[in-house]
């Protein structure tokens, strides 16, 4: 298959409309972030609800909110940030998974390519904001989120007119190595210091970033652990908690701050350079499949 031959086209009113679509996919992420972390842990908020299916509640007093209260992030500033019936204040998940998804449009739009891959790498950012959120607030990261990843990569490689093969090859390497990570430290341990949510999501970022890509997001993922690790340190010590004690790097790991960001500058790089592959190919010779 050649690759998709026709970029996004500049027009303003498309664009306007990919930015009001992924606001309201923002949106959508959001509450299903929600929905599935509180369900993994237990939680009765959203007992009747399913991650896709059931009106949006406040998550303080249980009640549905109006179709006025559910404008993507400017419902949340007009309310003060708060419940228009309780009072409560209202978590500022929603807004930042919104925001992150119309940034993750912007952004793919920006760096440029066939109009299916801009859509699909701003999926990609779309879903990490909302991983990324889930994460900070409960360590999870819940599978509907994590494994729609993986075919998107391969689709994206796919109609990019990239290495397939590459593709499929980079989820297998990413995933196999986290995995590999995690045996050795529960068996060195005997315990998790990996959850099989990041092997995972590793195995879903080696199919958008190859083989080559995998190091270099785990060197970045490693190295900004360690120095938010340190940090941490270093605020508990101000507090007088005393906790001086070295960071393990393996139950950190599942930290996800910032990884989003990476992993989407890495997929933006791993992109164009399947599209630069893709032009330079001669017309005779066919991609791997």
């Amino acid at each position: 298959m050649t690759p998709w031959p026709e970029p996004f086209p500049a027009d303003p009113v498309l664009i306007a409309a990919g930015v009001a679509g992924f606001a309201a996919l923002g949106s959508f992420l959001g509450a299903a972030q929600a929905r599935l972390g509180a369900a993994l842990d237990d939680e009765p908020t959203y007992a009747a609800h399913s991650f896709w299916r059931g009106r949006s509640i406040c998550p303080a007093c249980g009640e549905p909110l109006a179709a006025r209260d559910l404008a993507p992030i400017l419902s949340w500033l007009a309310l003060g940030r708060r419940c228009r019936r309780c009072a409560a204040p209202i978590p500022p998940d929603y807004a930042a998974v919104e925001a992150g998804s119309v940034l993750a449009f912007l952004a793919a739009l920006w760096a440029g390519g066939p109009w299916p891959s801009v859509f699909l790498t701003a999926l990609l950012g779309s879903m990490l904001a909302a991983l990324v959120a889930v994460d900070l607030r409960r360590q999870l990261l819940p599978d509907p989120l994590v494994l729609p990843l993986l075919p998107l990569g391969l689709l994206d490689a796919w109609l990019s007119g990239g290495d397939l093969v590459a593709s499929a090859a980079g989820a297998a390497f990413g995933g196999g190595l986290l995995w590999l990570v995690r045996a050795v430290y529960r068996r060195a341990r005997g315990i998790d210091g990996l959850g099989l949510g990041d092997v995972k999501l590793m195995a879903a970022g080696g199919a958008w970033v190859g083989p080559a890509g995998v190091g270099p997001v785990l060197l970045v993922a490693a190295l900004a652990t360690l120095l938010g690790g340190r940090d941490r340190r270093a605020r508990r010590a101000a507090r007088g908690s005393g906790d001086t004690h070295p960071v393990r790097t393996g139950p950190r790991l599942r930290d996800l701050r910032g990884r989003s960001v990476r992993l989407v500058r890495v997929a933006g790089v791993g992109a164009h350079a399947r599209h630069a592959a893709a032009a330079k190919r001669p017309p005779g010779r066919k991609r791997s499949r």
